[in-house]
């Protein structure tokens, strides 16, 4: 047949996974405020660099005594702290009052800097700490390079900003797209979980009716069956905490339904480890598997024929196998969308690492393989 796969059961979800894809999309925010601690800290920073090169001079160090270093550099460090003082806390006030668009920002911020570059020399002008009070030129030269100096440290300040959110703006992002689409993988699930193809719901119930007037022994068997199939199936607690032993619970109960309604058409081998049943694992992945090789491969089969569910770990993976020797390739299937989702939700939930691969069995049917990343599940089993 093309490919094991039945006509796709899960409901469509544009709707869904348009809220949960545009949640993700928010209104931009504007950049935080510098906080005045912070303006501080840069400020004594700059005073501090700009003031310790006189102590870098030789010529200090060889023409005067260490105290009179000393109190020059502290005079000096003082004037570099107040203007550095009045420039951070008037872009930190700026910053408090700018817009959202950029050439808002930039021209709030430039006039906070000449602003405070004005007020710190004033200051020192007003409270006598200059040497010399300077000319209106000297002063406005003076006014110059501080604005020059302050400017040229906010750009590399708000650069770095703006590169440090831009980038956890991207990390928020991605993960906000890795959580919808698990989302997303989830609501298909449950949608799954939520629903019974009709026809094999009708058709069972209608075996069970005709068992219990022709052979009430087997048709009691059967419901008990189906009963297994209904529990095991609405049980499920999600990919997070399903396990192996669940899904093969539930394959189990399926199986022994169809078993009964395929009348000795159909044998069976289940060769699963009882280390692995703890395993985790994607709900529904293998029953899907199952299903699709019942229906498209052994039901159309005249002799119908074997199938075989194994798992086994290789190294850091565990593998499943669903082979059946039914009417393979050859046959006529569905339109492919169960065998899709699985590799979707396999891509989302593990990346590479989960897989599902299709070929002919020997010596006819479908051999289809599922690999998936080896974990334990922290989750305790569901009473059935």
């Amino acid at each position: 047949m093309n490919m094991h796969a039945p006509k796709s059961r899960e409901p469509a979800l544009p709707a869904l996974a348009g809220r949960l894809v545009a949640a993700r999309n928010t209104a931009p925010v504007a950049p935080a405020a510098l906080a005045f601690p912070t303006a501080m800290g840069w400020a004594l920073l700059v005073a501090l660099a700009m003031s310790t090169q006189l102590l870098a001079q030789p010529f200090v160090w060889l023409n005067f005594e260490a105290d009179e270093i000393f109190a020059s550099w502290l005079a000096l460090f003082g004037q570099r702290l107040a203007v550095t003082l009045s420039v951070a806390l008037a872009i930190a006030a700026g910053s408090r009052f700018a817009g959202r668009s950029a050439p808002t920002r930039a021209a709030t911020l430039g006039a906070a800097i000449v602003a405070g570059a004005s007020l710190g020399e004033l200051m020192l002008i007003v409270f006598g700490g200059l040497d010399a009070p300077p000319d209106a030129a000297s002063a406005l030269e003076r006014i110059g390079r501080w604005v020059i100096l302050a400017a040229s440290i906010a750009a590399l300040y708000y650069l770095w900003r703006r590169t440090a959110a831009a980038s956890a703006a991207a990390q928020t992002a991605e993960l906000s797209r890795v959580q919808t689409e698990r989302q997303i993988v989830q609501a298909q699930l449950q949608a799954l979980r939520s629903q019974i193809e009709p026809h094999f719901l009708f058709n069972t119930l209608a075996t069970v009716r005709r068992l219990h007037v022709t052979e009430p022994e087997q048709g009691a068997q059967l419901l008990a069956q189906f009963l297994a199939y209904l529990r095991s199936t609405l049980l499920g607690c999600g990919d997070s905490g399903n396990t192996l032993g669940q899904e093969i619970d539930l394959v189990s109960a399926y199986l022994g339904v169809v078993a009964v309604r395929m009348t000795g058409r159909m044998s069976l081998q289940i060769d699963v480890p009882e280390a692995l049943r703890g395993c985790t694992f994607p709900a529904l992945t293998i029953a899907t598997l199952v299903e699709n090789a019942v229906k498209h491969g052994l039901a159309p089969a005249p002799q119908g024929g074997r199938l075989a569910v194994s798992a086994r770990r290789d190294g850091d993976a565990l593998e499943v196998v669903v082979a059946d020797t039914g009417v393979g390739f050859s046959g006529s299937g569905g339109t492919g969308i169960g065998l899709a989702n699985i590799r979707a939700r396999l891509q989302t939930l593990y990346g590479p690492a989960g897989t599902l691969a299709l070929a002919a069995n020997t010596p006819c049917g479908v051999r289809a393989t599922m690999r998936v990343p080896y974990t334990l599940s922290a989750v305790p089993p569901i009473a059935a």
